[in-house]
């Protein structure tokens, strides 16, 4: 079994009406994730993390101190025939988009958008990316209510 690694971002802001909007990237089809990648060697995962989302989104983030989630899935390329299973590991942190950020999406999406907790639940398409952008909500939820 071959092993990948990748990190990524959960960019959020605070919207109209104080509600946390979050930035989720459209690869086409049904198919709409964060800004992510392979980290490169040489290169820490948070390092990976904050490259991805500046060549995807074109916007620099400071990462929230503390937080950060590790998932796991097991696939197999599509576009190879024979290939074996890939185990990989998923790592994201989670960051403040700064104000006025203009996002500028790279040649490997087709599109972005900001939305809501429940709106963004229903566009990821993973159980596991769900169930950790939860997590990131409800520690969003808790600081800003400090």
């Amino acid at each position: 079994m071959l092993k990948e690694k990748s990190a990524g971002v959960i960019v959020y802001r605070i919207g109209e009406n104080n509600e946390i909007n979050y930035l989720v990237l459209y690869h086409g089809g049904d198919y709409w994730n964060f800004a992510k990648g392979h980290v490169e060697a040489g290169e820490s995962e948070g390092e990976a993390a904050l490259r991805e989302l500046k060549e995807e989104a074109g916007i620099d983030v400071e990462l929230i101190d503390g937080w950060r989630q590790q998932t796991q899935f097991f696939f197999k390329e599509k576009h190879r025939e024979g290939t074996p299973l890939i185990r990989k590991d998923f790592i994201l942190y989670l960051a403040k988009a700064p104000e006025k950020a203009e996002i500028k999406i790279s040649h490997e999406h087709q599109g972005f958008a900001w939305l809501d907790f429940k709106m963004a639940t229903k566009y990821i398409k993973f159980k596991n990316l769900k169930e950790i952008l939860a997590e990131a909500n409800s520690y969003l939820l808790s600081s800003l209510q400090k």
